[in-house]
This record gives C-alpha cells, sequence and structure tokens, in this order.
C-alpha cells in the first residue's frame, strides 16, 4: 500500500514536471518566434547583470514580504470583525472592494504626497493583498461549526479564548490558500509601487529600460518577476497542502 502510494505521488509529479517542461517550451518557442525581445537577447542580460538584477530582485522580494505581512494582518482582523460585529461585514467587505480595485497608478500621487516613498511599495504590495486574504479568512470562520462556538459560550469561554481555542485555527487552512493566491498581487503591488520614487528594485529598473528603450532588460526583468512569483507561489502551495493534511482538512485544486 505504501510502495503504491509512493508510485502514484512519483506519477504525478514526473507528468506534472514534463508538462510543465513542454508548456514552458512551447512558450519558448512562440516567443522566439513573434516576440521583439527573444530568449535569446534576454539570457545576456540574466548573465551579464546578474549582480544588478539580484540586488533589485531581493529589494523589491522584501518590500513585497512585507506588504504581504502587514496586508494579510488586517486582512484577517477585518475578516474576523466582520463576523464579531453586528452589521460590519458589509462594509468591510466594501471597503476591501474598493481598495483592490482602485487602480495602484492611480493610487501613486496620492501616497506620494502623504508617506515617505520608501514605504510607497509596502503599501502598495498590502493593498494588493488584503481581498483575496479577507475573502479566504472570512469563509474560513463561517465553515466553523456554530455549535462548536456555542459549547464553548456554554462553558464560560469569552470571545478572545473562543478566537484563540477555535476561529484562529480553523481558519489557518483558508488564510494560507488565500496567501498563496495573494503572493503574485503582492509582487506587482511593490513592482508598481517602485514607479513612484523608489531608488532601488525591479521596479526602477523596469522604468528605466522602458525610459531608455532597452528592450532587453524590461523583458528580463518581466521574466524575472514572473519566476520569483511562481517560486513563491509554489512554496505557499506546499505549505497550504502541509496544512490541510495536518488539519484534516481540503483544499484547493491548485
Amino acid at each position: 500500500m505504501h510502495r503504491s502510494a509512493l508510485r502514484g505521488r512519483a506519477h504525478r509529479a514526473a507528468t506534472a514536471l514534463l508538462g510543465g517542461v513542454l508548456l514552458v517550451s512551447a512558450a519558448l518557442l512562440v516567443w522566439d518566434r513573434f516576440g521583439a525581445t527573444g530568449p535569446a537577447a534576454i539570457w545576456p542580460v540574466l548573465t551579464g547583470r546578474r549582480e544588478l538584477l539580484t540586488e533589485a530582485a531581493g529589494v523589491t522580494l522584501l518590500e513585497a514580504a512585507y506588504g504581504l505581512a502587514a496586508g494579510t494582518a488586517l486582512a484577517v482582523v477585518a475578516a474576523w470583525s466582520a463576523g464579531a460585529a453586528a452589521g460590519a461585514r458589509g462594509p468591510l467587505q466594501l471597503l476591501m472592494l474598493i481598495c483592490y480595485a482602485l487602480p495602484l497608478v492611480a493610487l501613486g500621487p496620492l501616497l506620494t504626497s502623504s508617506v515617505e516613498r520608501e514605504a510607497i511599495p509596502v503599501i502598495a504590495a498590502a493593498i494588493s493583498v488584503a481581498l483575496p486574504v479577507f475573502s479566504a479568512a472570512e469563509a474560513g470562520l463561517k465553515a466553523i461549526p456554530r455549535g462548536l462556538r456555542d459549547l464553548l459560550a456554554v462553558h464560560g469561554a469569552g470571545r478572545w479564548r473562543r478566537l484563540r481555542l477555535v476561529e484562529a485555527a480553523g481558519a489557518l487552512p483558508y488564510v494560507v490558500e488565500g496567501i498563496k493566491f495573494a503572493v503574485p498581487g503582492a509582487l506587482l503591488g511593490a513592482l508598481i509601487g517602485e514607479w513612484f520614487g523608489a531608488e532601488r528594485g525591479l521596479g526602477v529598473l523596469l522604468v528605466s529600460g522602458l525610459r531608455d528603450g532597452q528592450d532587453d532588460l524590461v523583458a528580463a526583468v518581466s521574466v524575472l518577476v514572473v519566476a520569483m512569483s511562481s517560486i513563491v507561489y509554489a512554496v505557499f502551495a506546499r505549505l497550504a497542502r502541509t496544512v490541510h493534511r495536518r488539519r484534516g482538512t481540503t483544499g484547493s485544486a491548485a
């Protein structure tokens, strides 16, 4: 039984790997055939300017991580408040939707005049992740059986004790799922936030490449952002599967 399960996992992993290789190969062929800047022009940029790109990627990744943490914390608190306070769900949902729908480019001038320029990428990343995590956390809190909460209330457990014993644990798998899908948005938010006066980061290189007509640099930065998003997404997808397995719950198929 154990060997059969291992063979099944190995077969699924090999199938996924082969499918990924074929998909990437097809994309590269189409890109090289029809793209203005093909892979052959990007590779020298990735290798020749490796230190510059690595430093910029580290800055953007750190800003995205700070924004992801801040946005997740605010979203979880908002989701809990929506369930705890009568009449708060509708206004909080509307607020999250408005923040998510507003173009970050339009918010740039407002943020530039309100906060330090170094904080704009972090704020932009936090705004980008708030709604997905809020929706996931709210779904997790709703999935907790009402009877379990009532049982704790009957035994004298206050709201904070119920939050610690039941609600936080029950919502955790859903929050991790929300973070998984919010990761690309955090990176994109940090990237756009760097357009408004940042001194370092992939967004700065992207603007510089667009301004100076360096199509190879723009393409290299784009490839790097996609690669970073894919890797971090895969990490959180693995974490989500682990949390679901330990909690005995089911997650998305992604």
